[in-house]
């Protein structure tokens, strides 16, 4: 057998080998799905919650990952809507589908009866473009209509809990459904029907113990929320920050933008969440205790939320409670 032979045999295993594996595209909400239960979803969400209306508010998502966890929704049970321009391949030079499309979406699955919930597919960039041409006057507040998401969609669950619609949950959406692990479906299941979650170990850099309604988001996007005629009001909430494909330098301006911003002023306490790919650990590590004694509350680190298979859901009307090294989200007490 000559060495080209070799070479061409190589080649063969390679190319089927890529075939087979799961596209990501790159994607940092993604993770590898390795359980075969196709069940795992089924009654994570309250039992009122029959129709999911899928969307993608911001970049397009053109991995099959994206796809599987809208099929995971459907085998579970719900009657998942995937709105028209959900899957509308970008223009090109363009990361998302035209905005005046998933202007529509929104408006369409919001307005909806029939949607209990909307769930986006996933992040990237596009929440604020849709937020600066969104027309409020156009959609109820419903305030019992769940919006889940995070990432970039940071910017739409904040701009809702400003302005008093629906029902922002941060947490993975469709195309991360598919690599998270079983013990964070449990936790997304408890979140969701009002049962206590946790307790999450978590370190402290400045010490105090607090609670509060969350807000929940990627920094550089609570960045831009702090900017914005969105904003919401932090008093007496518990910010829970993640961030990914940063660095050290950026996350250190990014704090600062923050806090020159007052964003920390009147809250309850701050969390801090994971960091992916943002450089080295350690160097992270020392940015994060410079600045929590600059914010003026108490801080922890540590809390499995961001970008990864370990993502925790966070209702924004959960109550989280931080007592000494340990987060819970208490029971929801229900009236009688």
């Amino acid at each position: 057998m000559n060495r080209r032979f070799w070479a061409s045999a190589f080649f063969a295993v390679l190319t089927a080998t890529s075939a087979a594996a799961p596209a990501t595209g790159g994607d940092a909400e993604l993770s590898a799905e390795k359980s075969k239960d196709e069940l795992r979803y089924s009654g994570v969400f309250p039992a009122h919650v029959k129709t999911v209306a899928c969307i993608s508010p911001a970049s397009y998502p053109g991995s099959r990952s994206h796809r599987r966890g809208v099929e995971l929704l459907k085998k579970a049970g719900y009657k998942v809507k995937v709105l028209p321009h959900a899957f509308t391949k970008p223009e090109k030079g363009q990361r998302s589908a035209p905005l005046a499309d998933r202007l529509a979406d929104f408006y369409a699955a919001w307005n909806d009866p029939e949607v209990d919930m909307i769930l986006c597919i996933r992040g990237g960039r596009g929440s604020e473009e849709l937020l600066r041409n969104l027309d409020w006057s156009k959609l109820e507040k419903r305030p019992e209509l769940y919006f889940h998401g995070y990432s970039d969609v940071t910017l739409i669950t904040g701009a809702l809990l400003a302005k008093g619609y629906g029902r922002p949950v941060a947490g993975p959406m469709a195309g991360s459904m598919t690599g998270l692990r079983d013990s964070f479906i449990r936790e997304m299941k408890a979140m969701y029907h009002g049962e206590a979650v946790g307790p999450f170990k978590v370190g402290t850099l400045v010490p105090g113990d607090f609670s509060g309604l969350p807000l929940t988001g990627h920094l550089e996007r609570l960045t831009r929320l702090a900017g914005a005629d969105f904003r919401p009001d932090t008093r007496g909430r518990v910010i829970f920050i993640e961030s990914v494909h940063s660095t050290p330098e950026k996350i250190r301006e990014q704090l600062q933008t923050l806090i020159d911003r007052k964003f920390f002023d009147d809250a309850a306490g701050v969390v801090f969440c994971q960091f992916v790919k943002c450089g080295k650990k350690a160097e992270v590590d020392a940015v994060l205790e410079e600045f929590a004694p600059k914010f003026g509350v108490p801080v922890r680190n540590g809390f499995p939320f961001g970008h990864s298979s370990r993502c925790a859901t966070i209702d924004f009307r959960r109550r989280a409670v931080v007592n000494n090294n340990q987060l819970t989200f208490p029971a929801v007490v229900k009236e009688k």
